[in-house]
């Protein structure tokens, strides 16, 4: 069927061939046959696939290939502007090739349509993307490239055309710099065509900016190039990572991809806190970028883009998702742990609009239990253990398990993965207080005194070095005769009064505020655990003589010997009381925390021989004993 008149235009074509590589007289070189050329029916050619040769190609070369899709040139083009779009896209042109073949005629402010369709049921669509000469003379060798994502119709479940569009590459950076700025010297526009007006109904239009595709490409290159000629960035999300469809990342691409970003943000910050025309920011896309970068990228880059400015908290419109959301709703355990480090325990536990879980922890719990009913697999795996560790690490920096709504809580229509997603959440937050509680309560308490232990160790051997003054003959004052004179003993010799007093110096240097800097999760547990260590540390610091006052000493405890740390705590059991330790504390806060949640499995870790029977306290009955033997309630409740 003949296309209406209005629509006439001639069609690109291309086909394989060795050629001469001798320039022409309007400066193109090809390695293809010089009987290749634009198609001269302006009414019902249609573009060939086209690859060349891979021989003696360089080594970052690639093949062109053109397979499901016109490029259509506008009504009367004539010979001299094909000519010049044929050495772009071969790139077999030179940048004084492309003046002489403007003098002869050609315009180079030429755009062409890239067509392809695709019948999602009964219907077939049709995709129009304009481009001009600074957009295919960009280099880009990524996986798909961005022109070729530009064809791609529909959601990720329509049936989509197989479209593919690669260009080879220029032969060196500085060539490809040569030809933009050529192609701008003669007039190309740097903003690009205009986006085409749709020619017939169920028809798709399409453009992308020059800029745009550079960035999209990672092509530094092109970016400088572009922006020394004043093409704008702003409004055009140059710093947002790609989303199409299909997009395949490698560790080439990602490193190309970080400088280029990185040169972005540096000349304008402000492009880390655009919006798009959805309300997502650079954050939000990060969240929902699902398999497609590395997890180390992705970590890099949310710290450049909170380096310049973007926000960690800003929701997308409803269903107001902030970045903490969508990252588990999207599986992201590797963004998820990287939030939590950077937001506070309000900011983890805000609630979205709607859904059967509102917090990111019940979004990321159900989301393991939507994975678990999911056929074995290695991604499956991953994703699952990754989930897992995410929601503990939630747990660990605070998200409020009250929030997760139990089965009873939810109404009768939820799913399944809805009313397992409690049980989820309960089962990593046992493995929090078998494993990562404790290990924190160490790290908080090593954290404090280890600048105290570190300047003990230096003293004590250093304070055995200081003598005092050789006494001096009043007669005789020269220096000769001082260095000769008998030096007196040190009064620090290596004996526990030495290691002493160097503790008693190294306690100026003990940092209480280290334990602040610990997360302990659960509000209640989370008090109770700080106000003992803040109390062990204190006493540790400056109520021992060394440090191994501190580590303590064997000890036979329930017909055992076993290591028995500082006791610095007492309870009170009428009128008498009963030293124990800052691990029988933080078990005792452990149980309270299991029974609450119906949790069983705790496991102890230390004097198993004796169960749980040397931590059972109330709260109120803990305290300690002063320097004049009188009890201190700890005020814990």
């Amino acid at each position: 069927m003949r296309r209406p008149a209005s629509r006439q235009a001639a069609l690109l074509s291309f086909r394989d061939g060795p050629r001469s590589q001798r320039p022409a007289a309007d400066g193109i070189t090809s390695s293809h046959k010089r009987s290749d050329r634009l198609a001269a029916n302006s009414e019902d050619s249609s573009i060939m696939s086209a690859s060349s040769s891979a021989e003696n190609q360089p080594p970052q070369q690639q093949e062109m290939r053109i397979e499901n899709m016109e490029a259509r040139f506008p009504p009367n083009t004539n010979a001299a502007t094909k000519r010049l779009v044929q050495g772009i896209m071969r790139r077999t042109i030179t940048p004084d090739g492309i003046r002489r073949l403007v003098r002869k005629g050609a315009d180079p402010r030429v755009c062409i349509d890239l067509i392809t369709s695709c019948k999602p049921g009964q219907v077939r669509v049709e995709c129009w993307h304009r481009v001009c000469l600074l957009t295919l003379a960009i280099d880009d060798w990524s996986t798909p490239p961005a022109l070729e994502c530009g064809m791609q119709i529909g959601a990720m479940d329509m049936n989509f055309t197989n479209a593919r569009l690669v260009l080879p590459l220029w032969p060196s950076r500085e060539t490809q710099a040569a030809i933009l700025s050529a192609l701008i010297q003669e007039g190309v526009s740097l903003s690009g065509p205009p986006t085409p007006p749709a020619p017939a109904a169920r028809t798709l239009t399409k453009s992308l900016e020059p800029i745009e595709v550079a960035v999209r490409a990672a092509n530094l290159t092109a970016v400088k190039t572009l922006v020394a000629n004043g093409a704008a960035l702003q409004g055009r999300r140059v710093a947002f990572l790609r989303q199409e469809r299909g997009v395949r990342s490698s560790g080439q691409y990602e490193a190309a991809l970080m400088a280029m970003l990185e040169y972005l943000v540096k000349l304008d910050p402000s492009l880390a806190t655009e919006a798009d025309d959805d309300g997502y920011n650079v954050i939000l896309t990060a969240a929902a970028s699902g398999l497609t970068y590395s997890d180390k990228f992705v970590i890099a880059y949310l710290q450049l883009m909170k380096d310049n400015g973007a926000s960690l908290t800003v929701p997308q419109p409803p269903p107001m998702f902030q970045p903490l959301h969508l990252a588990a709703h999207n599986s992201a355990h590797h963004v998820i742990e990287w939030l939590c480090q950077h937001l506070s325990p309000a900011h983890i536990n805000t609630a979205r609009g709607g859904g059967a879980h509102r917090t990111a922890l019940g979004i990321a719990a159900m989301r393991v239990a939507d994975w678990q009913r999911q056929e074995p697999s290695e991604q499956r795996n991953e994703t699952i253990s990754g989930m897992q560790r995410a929601i503990r690490t939630l747990l660990a920096s605070g998200a409020a398990i009250d929030m997760v709504r139990t089965p009873q809580q939810l109404p009768a229509h939820a799913t399944q993965s809805e009313r397992d997603a409690h049980g989820v959440v309960l089962a990593e937050y046992l493995t929090v207080l078998n494993d990562e509680l404790p290990q924190a309560v160490m790290d908080g308490v090593n954290g404090a005194l280890n600048p105290q232990r570190d300047a003990a160790d230096m003293l004590t051997r250093l304070l055995p070095l200081a003598r005092p003054a050789p006494p001096t003959n009043p007669t005789d004052t020269s220096t000769a005769a001082a260095a000769h004179a008998p030096a007196a003993p040190s009064p620090f010799a290596l004996t526990d009064a030495t290691a002493q007093v160097a503790w008693k110096i190294g306690a100026f240097l003990h940092e209480p505020e280290a334990i602040d800097t610990i997360i302990l999760g659960q509000a209640v547990v989370a008090h109770r655990i700080k106000t003992a260590m803040q109390h062990f540390v204190e006493y540790a610091a400056t109520k021992t003589a060394f440090n191994e006052e501190v580590i303590g000493g064997m000890a036979s405890v329930g017909g055992q010997v076993v290591r028995v740390p500082l006791q610095c705590f007492a309870v009170r059991e009428g009128s008498s009381v009963r030293r124990v330790g800052l691990r029988e504390v933080v078990h005792r806060a452990r149980l309270d925390e299991a029974a609450r949640y119906g949790l069983t499995g705790v496991v102890k870790g230390f004097n198993t021989h004796l169960g749980n029977d040397d931590c059972q306290f109330g709260w109120g009955q803990l305290g300690w004993v002063n320097d004049i033997g009188l009890f201190q309630p700890l005020g814990i409740k």
